[in-house]
């Protein structure tokens, strides 16, 4: 199976000749030896990288020149490795830019964190452009490594870069591809519903998982937001009320606004359960100052935790747990679990600690269920 690899390049002048550590090499052998080295490495017996230097390139069509080609592939490699020694390169008019100075420039600008500048000792400047390149290079890479001390200390000195752009590569290849994942799947499908569907889906999301945790079946026909679980010893209230959008859109907000201010409709001498606690499932991220701005005040307990934020006000007895990333049912039965994985850091579990028992019986319209 043929595999797409990662691009490397190697910029630096060609025909220069440097001098460190009493020894005198050209720049031009060492390039052909990485890119050999390079193009020879192996991952599991397959063929790692594609390494790019200009002086072994076929030629390029009429409509294409050097500087063009060299640019073309800065741009496209993956990782961009500069072998610097104060040269500038050639340019074709005196007050023009080298094409080193021309290459490095186009790496980073188009990713720095793919440019990795390996130091010879530099050259006396030998003209403008030189100093133009060397100013260029003080005042843009604050830190590049001690220079190599000779053509074995370059060769070790790539090798350690590449070993270490790879490992970065592939973190920050994958935190994008988290940040991705929502484009597909049921995380796509909820993201085209409008906010009543979507805060409807969360919220029977929720509710199923809540129900299911007692081996039954929520009753789908009839309209309730509310399911009562069992936890421990004591039967809890759990209303569901979902965001439908990230918690800082004031819109998706007011769909919720403060559920809990009506909590005491719910209270009889009847039914002792306790609660009632409001899950709030928010399809995107969500912060402590949200919560409490939720709430109306700070004086509360508020924990953030792997699902979301965690808040209770013992005083009027309010309690209310924003889960984040509801993306779709998975991801919001996953943070109901997490949820309950973490029960008895919660007041609703613990009626000992202080946290009374509610008296809670149907309300108007038959709002609430249980499971």
């Amino acid at each position: 199976m043929a595999v797409d690899r990662i691009r490397v390049m190697i910029s630096s002048r060609c025909k220069d000749y440097v001098t460190a550590d009493k020894a005198y090499f050209p720049l031009s052998g060492l390039r052909k030896s990485l890119q050999a080295e390079i193009n020879a490495a192996e991952l599991f017996g397959r063929p790692l990288f594609e390494c790019w230097i200009n002086e072994v390139e076929p030629s390029k069509a009429a409509t294409r020149d050097l500087w063009d080609e060299c640019v073309r592939e800065i741009r496209r490699a993956h990782i961009v490795i500069v072998l610097y020694n104060g040269d500038a390169g050639w340019a074709r008019e005196a007050n023009d830019i080298g094409i080193c100075h021309a290459e490095l420039e186009a790496s980073l600008l188009s990713g720095r964190d793919r440019t990795h500048l390996i130091q010879f000792p530099a050259s006396e400047a030998s003209s403008q452009r030189d100093r133009r390149f060397q100013g260029f290079v003080d005042r843009e890479l604050t830190f590049s490594g001690p220079p190599a001390q000779n053509e074995d200390d370059a060769a070790e000195n790539v090798r350690s870069t590449l070993v270490e752009a790879v490992a970065r590569l592939a973190r920050s290849g994958a935190t994008m591809l988290r940040r991705e994942s929502y484009a597909l799947g049921q995380a796509l499908e909820w993201s085209k519903l409008d906010y009543a569907a979507r805060k409807l889906a969360m919220e029977s999301a929720c509710l199923d998982a809540l129900a299911e945790r007692q081996g039954r079946m929520r009753d789908k026909t009839l309209e309730t937001t509310a399911v009562c679980v069992r936890i421990d010893k004591s039967d809890v209230l759990f209303f569901a009320h979902a965001i439908p959008a990230a918690a800082s859109v004031a819109a998706a907000r007011e769909l919720v606004g403060k559920p809990f201010l009506t909590d005491h409709r719910y209270v009889t001498d009847e039914n002792r359960v306790c609660g009632p606690v409001h899950l709030i499932p928010c399809q995107k991220s969500t912060t402590e100052k949200q919560a409490t701005d939720l709430l109306g005040f700070p004086d509360a307990t508020v924990v953030t935790t792997t699902f979301g934020v965690y808040l209770v006000d013992p005083i009027q007895q309010i309690q209310f747990i924003l889960l984040a990333n509801c993306r779709d049912e998975t991801s919001t039965r996953f943070a109901v679990q997490r949820l309950f994985d973490c029960k008895r850091a919660f007041y609703c579990t613990g009626c000992a600690r202080g946290w009374p028992r509610r008296r809670v019986a149907p309300g108007p319209s038959g709002i609430i269920g249980t499971a």
